[in-house]
């Protein structure tokens, strides 16, 4: 190979490496924007039955239980999860340990 093909190869590679790698981005922000609402839905579903039931009444902990799902899904989904009381999406498999269920 002469000097002008090396780096011509190289920067193929590269190309190529950045297209591949751009389509599963785009399927994660799908993904993401996806259990973000599922989050607030199911989030929300939780607070009014914990409100109008009481936080520790089986309606609010099947809700809290549904909240957990949606949050192991996404994190199985889109390696994260959406905190919906921050308004940010986390990278720490915490919330069963960590959220405030009463803010």
């Amino acid at each position: 190979m002469s000097r002008f093909q090396i780096p011509s190869a190289i920067l193929a590679c590269a190309v190529a490496t950045a297209l591949c790698l751009s389509a599963p981005l785009k399927a994660s922000a799908d993904e993401r924007s996806r259990c973000q609402h599922r989050v607030e839905r199911a989030g929300e579903h939780y607070r009014h039955e914990a409100r109008k039931h009481g936080k520790h009444s089986r309606s609010a902990e099947r809700a809290k239980a549904r909240l957990n799902a949606e949050w192991d899904h996404c994190w199985r989904e889109a390696h994260g999860w959406y905190d919906p009381q921050r308004r940010e999406w986390r990278t720490d498999r915490d919330w069963d340990r960590n959220y405030d269920w009463d803010r």
